[in-house]
This record gives C-alpha cells, structure tokens and sequence, in this order.
C-alpha cells in the first residue's frame, strides 16, 4: 500500500517529463514512426482499422481500477465514484470522489478511500450488485491496509484526547449500518506505525512492538525489540537484528528459526545496523553503517546492504543506503549512494529486485524513457538514444537484446507490457500527407510492429493492463473549443 521513492525517481520524473516534451516538439518532422534494424523489425504493420479512434467507455472521468476479470471499471468525476459493467454498462455513482480502490481477484467486494481532509479519510465498502458503497468510517488516519483477499481492513482512528486506536473490519461480516470495528490494541501516546503482511499487522510506535493476528484477533506484545525489527510480506515470519545477529522466528509459534550473523568483523569491525527489512518469506535485508577500515579522518560513515537467509548471510551492495520500495508494483530495493569522499566521482542510485539481484543503475546516461519491467522483472524495455541522434527502443529478456530503430517523431509515455511479457505498447505520433500530428498507439514483440490505431488526445503516464482477454484501459485528455479540457477513459483490445 505505501509506495516509497528514493532520491533518484525525480530525476527520472523530469526525464520522462521531457521526453514527452520532445516527442510533442517533434511530431512534424517525419512521417514514418520507425524504421528497420536488420534482423530485430521487417517494418509496420496496420492495424484492424488504423484510421479509427479506440472506443471510448466513459466520459468526463479519471481512470480508477479495473478488476481482474474485467467485469466491473471504476472511475472519479467531480462528484464521486463510479461503477460501470464492462463491456457495456452504464455508470452509476456509488461514493463520494475516492483517492483509491483495491479489487480482490474473485471480485466479490471493493475497499475504496477518500484523500486525507484535516487528517482524515473515509472509507467506503462496495460489492456488486448493491447501488452503493457505505461507509465503514470517515475518521480513518493514514495509510490503508488489507490483504489480498480483502477479508479484512485495518487502518487507525484517534480520539480527541490524542489516543490512537487501531481499527480492523471484517469485510464478510461488514454490512451498512452494521460493520463492527474490531481495536486489538490501543496508544495512549506517540506517533504509532503500522505494516500487514498476509493475516497479521505489525504495530510499532516508538520502539515497542506488537504482533496482530487478524482472524482471531489475537495480540502478541514483543516489547522492546534488542534491534531493528521486521516482518516478512506474507506475516509468517518477523523478527530483529541484535548487534551482529539476525534472528528470525515463526509468526504461528513464536518459535526461533534461524539465527545468522550478517557482520564481517575482518572487514567491517564495529559496524552497526541501522535498519532491516524482508520482501519474501525467505531472506532478510540489513542496513548498516559504519567506519571504512583505514579510512582518514573526515572521511563520511560508509554502508552496506547484507542479505541473509537460513544458510548464510552474504553482502548485496556495497558504499550505499538501501530501503525497500516497490518499483513497476512490484517490491524492490533502492540504494543511494554514499557521499563522494574524492574530488570527482560518478555517483549514481540504483535498484535491485526483491531477492537482491540488480535491476539497473540512474547511470544510463542515453536512456530517454525507461527502464520499464515485466512482472517478475523477466523483460525490461527502454527508449534510448543521444542528443541529435536517431532514438531506438530497447528489449533485454534473458540477456539478449533487441532494438527497433526509430525515425522522428520518437514514443512517449505510456510503454508498457501486454501481461504475457510477450509484446510492448506504446505511444508514438505519425504525421498525416499534411503534415499534422496524430497519435496513434502500436505493439513491438520484437519481431514486428503493429499500428493499433488512432489516438486521439495526450494519453496518462500509465494505464491498467488487464488479461484473458488482453486490454488496455486509459485516460485521455482532450482540448474542448473553449480551451478547457475532458478526460475520458478508452478501453484497448491487445
């Protein structure tokens, strides 16, 4: 639910920013989108109906969520939230203008919540069928927690006296006018967190802890931890880091696991943790700081990110800080440099995935858009290219690379990944005989291009890809004859 951002992602949102700028700058100057690279693309393909604008299934609206199936679309206007059947259905408004909606995979009901106002949100249940939402609370604080099936909703409340009470409703049980707030644990004081995983939430405030068992409401207080404290995505598994120690136990039981140590004292004597995280049920990640062997004095406290499991622990990185974030909706991890401590240095943030292994580096001086990632982050595809030069698309699977060779006007956002990871979608103008501009999207599986069709309007940075069969969902937006503009929501068959 929380999406952390290092120090390097606006340099890329000025990056992506001015790519479009460019490709809107120039959309005059050719009239064919690509051109060939021997033995990576035989040329453009048209299309079913290359000359027809994509269909259109709502206007004046803000793209929200679309379940998996595709059965149902959510959408904001200025007053409120919609719901509409795919393919067809009309829109109904269910809820006041919402910020956000989660969809389980079976579909069977929809959490949704509002912006903060003077600090607090609504949230909202809604399940097919019913012609509204009703509210489960409009006192909620903060972030909004839930696990996949959505069998539950956790959040927090605080009352006048300054207690902050943790709050979690059952969604099956959950009905209007009758949905029963359960508070496992209540603090009298302090700026309390709190981070699920699976059935369980993990509360700190200060350095106490406390371990929530969702079904049963059950409530373990860990105390005061001896270190950094974790808990795996899943919840089967927490634990801390003590001095050189990473211990990790089992949720259920509370039965010890494994105890590993992560510190090198040959190299990094003294060194510290500062942090500790785990973005799978296995392996845990350590943050840690300290004094360089031999380094002069002045010279800035060094870091590192270690990696352990039940085997051993290992050293992912090296000279940088390293948290957890999530990248492309997937967990990843970004690491920050440490401070240059010579008169020059190319110092440069990079990601990694979630068992560690590198994703890629801000170094990538002619990378325009991108890179972008499949699920798994098994493909990454980036358009390149260098100051007054021809620009190309970018596919790596694998280790094997291919290229499309692109002449102006080049693609801007969005790019993105059909599901199966087997072609990408993007965005490119063509100019008519008259040399006018049009928009059209295209698919590239590496092989071929094909030209989807007209696009009328400035698409979003992104959309919702959906499966079985593929599509695309997107806001467009357009200018109306007084200057002001619409958006409106297109569905794309892939």
């Amino acid at each position: 639910m929380n999406l952390s951002t290092s120090s390097a992602l606006p340099h890329r949102a000025w990056r992506l920013l001015g790519l479009l700028l460019l490709g809107m700058g120039l959309s005059h100057c050719h009239s064919e989108p690509g051109g060939a690279d021997a033995g990576a693309d035989a040329g453009a393909d048209a299309g079913v109906d290359a000359g027809s604008p994509f269909p259109t299934v709502a206007r004046e609206a803000r793209l929200l969520q679309v379940d998996e199936k595709q059965t149902v679309l959510f959408s904001v206007r200025e007053d409120g939230t919609y719901t509409q059947g795919l393919p067809t259905g009309d829109p109904s408004r269910i809820a006041g203008v919402a910020e956000a909606v989660f969809v389980p995979s079976d579909s069977h009901a929809a959490v949704l919540w509002s912006a903060e106002a003077d600090g607090v949100r609504t949230l909202w249940l809604w399940r097919p069928g019913t012609p509204e939402a009703f509210a489960i609370t409009a006192k909620a604080r903060g972030p909004v927690f839930h696990d996949a099936a959505l069998s539950y909703v956790a959040f927090f409340e605080r009352d006048e006296a300054g207690t902050t009470f943790v709050r979690v409703a059952k969604t099956a049980t959950c009905l209007p006018g009758d949905c029963v707030l359960m508070t496992p644990v209540q603090v009298q004081t302090g700026t309390p967190t709190l981070q699920n995983g699976g059935n369980t939430l993990l509360l700190a405030n200060g350095p106490q802890r406390w371990l929530i068992d969702v079904p049963s409401g059950a409530v373990m207080d860990l105390g005061v931890p001896p270190g950094p404290s974790f808990m795996s995505p899943g919840g089967t598994r927490h634990g801390w880091v003590v001095g050189a120690h990473v211990m990790l136990f089992d949720t259920s039981t509370g039965a010890p696991l494994w105890d590993q140590v992560w510190r090198n004292d040959a190299e990094y004597p003294e060194w510290k943790p500062l942090s500790a995280f785990m973005l799978s049920e296995e392996k845990v990640f350590v943050s840690t700081e300290g004094q360089w062997r031999g380094a002069p004095v002045g010279v800035p406290l060094g870091h590192t990110l270690e990696a352990c499991t039940g085997q051993a622990c290992g050293q992912v990185s090296s000279g940088n800080s390293c948290e957890s974030t999530r990248q492309w909706r997937q967990p990843a991890i970004a690491c920050r440099p440490d401070p240059c401590p010579f008169i020059r240095c190319d110092v440069y943030g990079h990601y990694r995935d979630s068992q560690g292994g590198f994703l890629f580096s801000e170094s990538a001086r002619d990378t325009r858009i991108g890179p972008i990632f499949s699920q798994g982050f098994t493909n990454s595809v980036q358009l390149k290219g260098t100051q007054g030069q021809l620009h190309w698309l970018e596919w790596e699977r694998d280790s094997q690379v291919s290229k499309l060779n692109l002449d102006a006007p080049y693609p801007t956002v969005p790019i993105l990944f059909v599901p199966d990871a087997e072609r990408v979608v993007y965005h490119q103008p063509v100019s008519r005989p008259d040399g006018t501009a049009e928009g059209h999207l295209w698919t590239w599986d590496r092989t071929r291009r094909v030209d989807l069709g007209l696009l009328e309007g400035t698409p979003a940075a992104t959309g919702i890809m959906r499966d079985h069969p593929p599509t695309l969902y997107l806001d467009v937006t357009r200018a109306r004859e007084d200057g002001s503009s619409t958006t409106s929501i297109l569905r794309v068959a892939l």
